[in-house]
């Protein structure tokens, strides 16, 4: 069995590129017609038209695949690098959920809880868990808000040491250690040690959780 997720996040990436590529050509073309184009148009214009670019590059430099499962496990594929775990060391996963006033709201990720994160640790690059650390500050800070809103002192969570014990009495240095004491804390906060963006899966997030545990299930089986 090996299922490949292409990630929503590579969808209209051509589409963006050429919307630039038009704004731009509009620009140049009402500069060669026109003297007196205002300078408010001119700045919409070629602002709008770099964003575009960057969204649209953005999208094509994303890896064509997000995520491979197989029957060992699952394989999630960043620019930056990868991680990887096995069925077996993981106890749960679902879509975090945090406290709004009366209600539950739903985060925008996929959690995965683990038996051991040193499995992760042991495996993921400086690189990846860097590009990680940025990526999911916006998470953090919804947990924050929501799961945390007493606290006055946020500093913890934010000015992180580079030193990091494991369960299992490892230390890990550097860029490591940040990301071992981030899992902590988002394990703490949300009850998931690792997260996967709803941007990288192929389907509506609850979809794709019911997926994955029909492809749990039948591991061994030719499923798609």
């Amino acid at each position: 069995m090996q299922f490949n997720v292409s990630p929503q996040a590579k969808r209209n990436a051509l589409t963006f590129c050429g919307l630039a590529v038009l704004l731009f050509a509009l620009l140049v073309f009402l500069h060669l017609v026109r003297d007196d184009i205002p300078v408010g148009i001119t700045v919409v214009l070629g602002a709008t038209s770099g964003i575009f670019l960057l969204l649209g590059v953005g999208k094509v430099i994303e890896p064509p695949v997000s995520l491979v499962i197989t029957e060992e496990g699952i394989r999630y594929l960043h620019r930056r690098g990868q991680w990887q775990i096995r069925w077996e060391n993981i106890i749960r996963y679902d879509v975090p959920r945090v406290n709004r006033v009366l209600e539950l709201e739903d985060a925008p990720f996929l959690g995965f809880r683990l038996y051991q994160v040193e499995e992760v640790l042991d495996d993921i690059s400086p690189r990846l868990a860097s590009a990680l650390l940025f990526e999911q500050r916006q998470l953090l800070t919804m947990a924050l808000r929501h799961q945390a809103p007493d606290r006055e002192d946020y500093t913890p969570y934010f000015d992180i040491p580079d030193s990091y014990i494991s369960p299992n009495g490892t230390v890990y240095k550097g860029l490591i250690g940040v990301f071992g004491k981030r899992m902590e804390q988002m394990r703490e906060l949300l009850g998931y040690d690792l997260y996967v963006s709803a941007n990288a899966l192929d389907r509506d997030i609850y979809d794709f959780k019911a997926h994955l545990q029909k492809l749990q299930t039948s591991r061994g089986a030719d499923v798609t």
